[in-house]
């Protein structure tokens, strides 16, 4: 910019006769002329080498084109929500950064806008000096005179609209300036709250269920110590963890409790807890929260052969095939049965990826894998259809709630919910997956003509199979931790009005606000929030309370025994409690009795609990 500046500035001073003065527009005034040099220096930028083109064409063109090879002046990096101390100081840093190069650019920006301001100025000064020196004789030409005129008009134009483009480019870098300040007031107002929250002493060592209560802090007088604010920490195991703790944050007496990094398995996969290994009131790994965000006992509701077992009626019957051969009963013969396709599931996934559609039973051996185990289902008989002949079946959400006594299981129901709709009209002829198979929510469900008659048989069936979990023991209890599990069940309904179950899916697809701003989950999700950790400011929205089971006497002193009692052995090669321990149902895993802290696992295929993209029982 001041090698443009000088050549062009010098040549048009020099043909007024003018004074030409040496200074360098940063931290100048960029108006003034400065000295001519004869080339642009070897590592000019791309706005002074595009000065040359100043001297050949209109002011106000080539400035533009010179700004066009200026970067633009965009906010790129904008603040986000850390979890941990060391995200908050890298993100602060380049939020400063940030605007260090946006008042750099800013600069040159302007800089331009002022050449091109000075341009008009000058051509305005130029125009009006001919005016003024115009002779007799010329003065005499109508056509000279009109020229002349037509000169300063156009200089004038020139010059306004330079003096807006200033006006408004500066406007624009001011603006954007302010937004990367306000983005870097956002990082530090996180820094301040993050200091102020590890400094909170009521806060107490997550311990093993088989570990003595970690000593409570108190104050000068000998009182417990009370807590500042509520602590959600973001573990980064995956699933809807993070989510649940952004909703958390919405309410005024919740703040991010940072984490740290737990241990490293030998796989180079980074385990995360919360600072100082703390018991927080929400966090993605149970064994550092109060409230568990996954139930103790989930596999079975969540594998297809489990569930099989706590729903007889309510879903079709159901075939088995391990290791390549039928478990139980095979299926009928292929001229035994309607002509209705057959469905062959693995039963550790869901997502309707590992779902295959055959014609006949007999086809059905031939799809499995000798390694996997699959359930097999025959389509049901006369299915409700959509107005225009598509198969559809209801995405029905469940919120299953454990207290803290191990005792007492809520079950709630939401009263929305989705349909899942074919794309194409449905016969039993066609095997392709698109007409088989319904995966993607397609609509809401409150606009179904059939649902006012439906939702009582849903909700009637899933507290059915929730009873039979609890009855059985299936389910357990968290002594002294609440529990938690957001859930959906598929549905089928036939024309004669019954409802048929086919799975539950542990981790249902859920849609924020910002990702679907017209169709989206945030009211559910703050509705089972507020069931789970009620305060004054919510409540529990179109979640409809079902039914209170009670686990029986002999599971609840199982749990009881099981805290109550020191582990056994010295502790030597003992292992913590793993990541999400006791999440994926089975054993709750026993900690090392020697150490209120818990150690990372060793490796010896210790579970380390459900995590993003893998099965809850992996």
């Amino acid at each position: 910019a001041a090698w443009l500046v000088r050549n062009a500035r010098s040549s048009a001073a020099r043909a007024r006769g003018a004074d030409v003065d040496g200074r360098s527009p940063i931290g100048g005034d960029v108006g003034r002329p400065m000295a001519m040099t004869a080339r642009p220096p070897l590592y000019a930028s791309a706005s002074e080498t595009a000065g040359l083109a100043l001297l050949d064409g209109g002011a106000l063109d080539d400035c533009s084109a010179v700004l066009r090879g200026v970067p633009a002046m965009d906010v790129l990096v904008r603040f986000e929500r850390s979890w941990s101390i060391q995200d908050a100081l890298d993100q602060h840093a380049a939020l400063a950064e940030q605007r260090q190069v946006l008042v750099e650019i800013g600069n040159n920006r302007l800089r331009v806008r002022q050449t091109q301001l000075s341009f008009a100025e000058l051509e305005v000064e130029d125009s009006l000096e001919a005016a003024k020196g115009l002779s007799a004789q010329d003065a005499s030409n109508a056509k000279r005179v009109l020229s002349f005129a037509g000169r300063v008009r156009s200089s004038m134009r020139d010059l306004r609209l330079a003096s807006r483009l200033r006006t408004m480019e500066e406007s624009m870098v001011n603006q954007n300036i302010a937004l990367a300040e306000t983005e870097i007031e956002k990082s530090r107002i996180e820094m301040a709250s993050m200091k102020d929250v590890i400094d909170d002493r009521s806060l107490t060592i997550a311990t093993d269920d088989s570990q003595p209560q970690a000593f409570l802090p108190v104050d000068a007088n000998g009182r417990p110590v009370q807590q500042k604010y509520k602590y959600c920490t973001n573990c980064r195991v995956g699933g809807h963890g993070q989510r649940f703790c952004l909703y958390l944050l919405e309410r005024p007496d919740w703040r991010v409790y940072p984490n740290q990094k737990w241990f490293e398995d030998e796989k180079h996969n980074e385990y995360h807890c919360p600072l100082g290994k703390k018991l927080v009131d929400f966090a993605d790994e149970s064994h550092f929260s109060r409230i568990a965000m996954y139930l103790k006992g989930r596999a079975w509701l969540e594998e297809k052969t489990k569930v099989y077992e706590l729903a007889p009626g309510l879903m079709p019957t159901t075939y088995i095939i391990e290791k390549g051969q039928w478990k139980g009963d095979p299926p009928p013969a292929d001229d035994e049965v309607p002509n209705l396709p057959w469905f062959v599931k693995e039963a550790d996934r869901n997502w309707g990826t590992s779902v295959h559609v055959v014609a006949k039973p007999s086809d059905c051996m031939g799809i499995a894998n000798g390694e996997s185990t699959y359930v097999v289902q025959q389509h049901v008989k006369d299915p409700l259809l959509m107005d225009d002949g598509r198969k559809v079946h209801i995405k029905f959400y469940v919120l299953l709630v454990g207290m803290e006594d191990a005792v007492r299981w809520h079950l709630y129901t939401f009263k929305d919910g989705y349909l899942s709709i074919s794309p194409n009209p449905w016969t039993p002829e066609d095997l392709s997956k698109e007409t088989q198979v319904t995966i993607i929510r397609s609509e809401r469900i409150t606009g179904w003509a059939p649902w006012p008659e439906v939702y009582p048989k849903c909700r009637a069936g899933v507290a059915s199979v929730i009873k039979k979990a609890v009855d059985d023991g299936k389910l357990e209890g968290r002594i002294g931790k609440r529990q938690f599990e957001i859930f959906s069940a598929d549905f089928l309904v036939d024309t004669h009005g019954a409802v048929w179950f086919f799975e539950f899916n542990m981790s249902p697809v859920l849609k924020d606000a910002a990702d679907a701003p017209k169709v989206n989950d945030s009211d559910m999700i703050r509705g089972a929030l507020n069931v789970v950790s009620p305060w004054e400011g919510g409540g529990p929205g179109l979640w409809d309370f079902v039914q209170e089971f009670s686990s029986p006497p002999e599971v609840v002193a199982a749990a009881r025994a099981s805290k109550a009692s020191p582990a056994q052995g010295s502790g030597a090669g003992k292992q913590a409690a793993a990541p999400g321990a006791g999440a994926s149902g089975g054993d709750a895993r026993r900690g090392p009795p020697a150490a209120p802290v818990p150690a990372p696992p060793t490796a010896t295929g210790a579970s380390l609990g459900p995590r993003l993209g893998e099965s809850a029982e992996a």
